[in-house]
């Protein structure tokens, strides 16, 4: 995984969420605070705008939340475990505890869209889902994430 869109200190552990708009806003803050959206509300706002298209709740307690919009400076993969479920409408209609969370800037959006993809492949994988799911290590997270190949 390149080291400019992941790095282990993307990694978090939540443990107040337990809405879909408070997993986002854990989202934003982690997005902002290390410099990879400009402006909360505006990446709030996407996040919750991407969702009202189709639900980003994959299955077994996943979720790939992502937003394209003009608060996004560059490109980012977070990944975030939350003490609570949260009611995502997932595809498998299970609560979600688990998000990778994405930063698409407007300009090149394709190929960071193709991140997506390899995250939504990658978790067809069932060793790699519960590695996933199973760790609460970082260093062993960020080695497993880093198995994907972007």
């Amino acid at each position: 995984m390149d080291s400019k869109i992941f790095q282990e200190d993307h990694i978090l552990f939540d443990e107040s969420a337990k809405t879909q708009e408070e997993a986002f806003q854990v989202i934003v803050d982690i997005a902002f605070e290390k410099g990879y959206v400009s402006d909360k509300e505006v990446f709030f706002e996407g996040l919750k705008d991407r969702e009202k298209e189709a639900t980003t709740g994959f299955k077994e307690g996943i979720a790939i939340p992502h937003s394209k919009d003009a608060s996004v400076i560059k490109p980012g993969m977070f990944l975030i475990k939350f003490k609570n479920s949260i009611d995502w409408q997932a595809l498998d209609k299970k609560p979600v505890n688990t998000a990778f969370a994405l930063t698409i800037p407007e300009e090149g959006a394709a190929e960071h869209l193709k991140l997506l993809s390899l995250i939504a492949r990658k978790l067809i994988d069932t060793d790699f889902r519960e590695g996933i799911l199973a760790n609460n290590d970082t260093k062993k997270l960020a080695s497993i994430i880093d198995t994907i190949d972007f």
